[in-house]
């Protein structure tokens, strides 16, 4: 792992998506969209983890990250946004509706489990050590299809990685509000579910987490759960002000912030320089999209 590049990947999906939100703002932008500012070290992560062209990963509404990381252009994601034939769905699915090779996404909460369960299933009975995974967060966990979906995959013993990134929040509605609990170890291990927990605060720990889930499943063919808390610096979509997060858990999470425990590690020259590349690569990616 080359942590410059995962330190650059984590920026440039921050700065696409910061730009994403500012054109919304000047009403360049139109429709809606989920940003994920704040849950960047997950795909960076999956981009170095997942091979793209053999494994699967399916996804939610939360998914600008994983679109750029998956494809490595950002400018088909953005272009998607913008209605343009050369996006991921030719312009036409919006930025919750999207493919590219073996990585798919749709705008139901959790909806893409029962789909990754069905993959997994078609991997089970081939020759190949190619893995299923889906990306869902916590406001997925009380939906009926999902929970039958993880039992379906722990009875048939399918070679499933499940990511939950806990962020804290079903839309506005805060977890404990509608839930026992705050983390899900208790439901998931109810399914026997081999199950950890990570925080995303610590991004070497994050990846050596992952790492060790996945190559778990590629060697057993068996199940895995991972659920990483996190937390997001933006609304759940864009016209969302955030009213009903706490200034103390916003000041928490810029303390821990998982570019941070990256950025740390490099001079303020090193991350200067990072952050300038990336910031030139935006204004590409938005200059090709604006002129093409």
């Amino acid at each position: 792992m080359d942590k410059k590049e995962m330190l650059y990947k984590m920026l440039l999906i921050r700065k696409m998506e910061q730009k994403i939100e500012s054109l919304f703002s000047q009403g360049l932008l139109r429709g809606t969209t989920h940003c994920c500012i704040g849950q960047e070290g997950v795909p960076a992560i999956l981009s170095e983890l997942l091979d793209i062209e053999k494994d699967y990963l399916c996804s939610g509404h939360r998914a600008h990250g994983l679109s750029i990381m998956m494809t490595g252009q950002p400018e088909i994601l953005l272009g998607e946004i913008m209605g343009k034939k050369f996006g991921m769905a030719k312009g036409l699915g919006g930025s919750q509706h999207v493919y590219y090779k073996n990585y798919f996404t749709n705008g139901i909460t959790g909806g893409m489990t029962p789909i990754t369960a069905g993959i997994g299933f078609t991997l089970k009975h081939e020759d190949t050590d190619a893995i299923a995974c889906v990306v869902l967060g916590d406001g997925a966990m009380n939906e009926g299809y999902v929970l039958e979906s993880f039992n379906l995959i722990q009875v048939m013993n399918l070679p499933v990685l499940i990511l939950l990134e806990n962020n804290g929040y079903a839309m506005s509605t805060p977890i404990e509000t509608v839930n026992p609990y705050t983390t899900f170890e208790d439901r998931v291990k109810g399914f026997k579910l081999p199950y950890s927990q990570v925080s995303a605060s610590d991004f070497d720990n994050l990846y050596d987490t992952l790492e060790t889930a996945f190559e778990k499943v590629r060697t057993t063919r068996g199940p895995q759960f991972v659920e990483v808390l996190t937390h997001r610096f933006c609304g759940h979509s864009k016209s969302d002000k955030r009213y009903y997060i706490s200034a103390e858990r916003d000041e928490y999470w810029h303390e821990h912030d998982t570019i941070k425990s990256v950025a740390y590690q490099f001079s303020e020259a090193e991350v200067a320089e990072i952050t300038a590349n990336v910031e030139a690569r935006v204004e590409e990616c938005y200059q090709y999209c604006v002129n093409n």
